[in-house]
């Protein structure tokens, strides 16, 4: 079935408590490309009900006409001590399946497709040139008093 721009704006305001510019996902909507949205997780045990909250907001979105991109972050996953690299793999594919089983389209990108390139290595170490420990703190204090 084919939705109106209207249609597509209220599927897209659906269970939200903020959309900083309806304007801006208007225009999205009335371009030529296709636009995309994109969404993390940690793939460090089982999906459960708490995912829900956000896939449900991507199927929204997809519904509405965007492209759906999932990060998999099979390397934050192992970095941040969840499970091992073998266990983690198993959950990447329990992931896969469970987003195929729900239904959505997505792209699925896992961060070892890209975090271990060059490019990427080199763009982290220039970024770490221009942060400092003050930055860093000043600003997850800034995120903080949103929370």
């Amino acid at each position: 079935m084919k939705m109106n721009i209207d249609e597509k704006i209220e599927l897209i305001k659906r269970n939200t408590e903020e959309i900083i510019s309806l304007d801006d996902v208007k225009t999205l909507l009335k371009g030529e490309k296709q636009s995309t949205v994109y969404c993390g997780y940690e793939p460090s045990g089982p999906m459960h009900l708490g995912h829900f909250v956000t896939i449900t907001k991507l199927m929204d979105l997809e519904k509405a006409g965007f492209k759906v991109i999932i990060l998999l972050a099979d390397i934050h996953a192992i970095l941040n001590r969840k499970a091992g690299e073998e266990e983690i793999k198993k959950e990447v594919e329990n992931w896969r399946r469970t987003i195929k089983a729900i239904g959505i389209k997505a792209e699925i990108v896992l961060g070892s497709d890209f975090q271990f390139k060059k490019e990427y290595q080199l763009d982290v170490m220039k970024l770490a040139q221009k942060s400092t420990i003050n930055r860093g703190l000043r600003s997850m204090q800034e995120i903080a008093r949103y929370i």
